[in-house]
């Protein structure tokens, strides 16, 4: 991990948005068509928050910059502050679906790939369709 001091905060919002979008255009469309806009945003949102921890090892930073993704790409959600609180919450806990999520956005952010959400989709039709 870095200290984060290598990308400006607009610079990590672009390169974590483009990468989620462009994994999200990779999906394919039967996944895209079985998971609820709401399940996804949620999916990506934990994406991001992994993408960001490997960007840096500053827990007030990613914060941040998780507050601003969300406000910047999704102005509808309500209390962005809290669901960031929560997901660093979250982090810190056993939970193996954020953790897989978060680990496919380490690994964005590390490797450059675009595969990581198509994996994170199938992982959300397993859940749904077991609960």
């Amino acid at each position: 991990m870095t200290s984060g001091t290598s990308k400006t905060d607009s610079e990590a919002y672009d390169l974590a948005s483009r990468t989620a979008d462009a994994q999200r255009a990779n999906l394919p469309e039967w996944q895209r068509n079985q998971i609820s806009d709401d399940d996804m945003q949620v999916g990506e949102t934990w994406f991001v928050w992994g993408f960001y921890c490997a960007m840096t090892d500053d827990t007030d930073r990613r914060k941040r910059l998780l507050v601003t993704y969300l406000n910047t790409k999704y102005p509808q959600v309500k209390n962005s502050e809290k669901i960031v609180e929560d997901i660093a919450k979250t982090a810190g806990e056993e939970n193996r679906l954020f953790d897989a999520i978060a680990a496919a956005g380490r690994q964005a952010y590390l490797e450059g790939g675009d595969s990581h959400l198509a994996s994170i989709a199938t992982i959300f039709l397993n859940v749904i369709r077991n609960h």
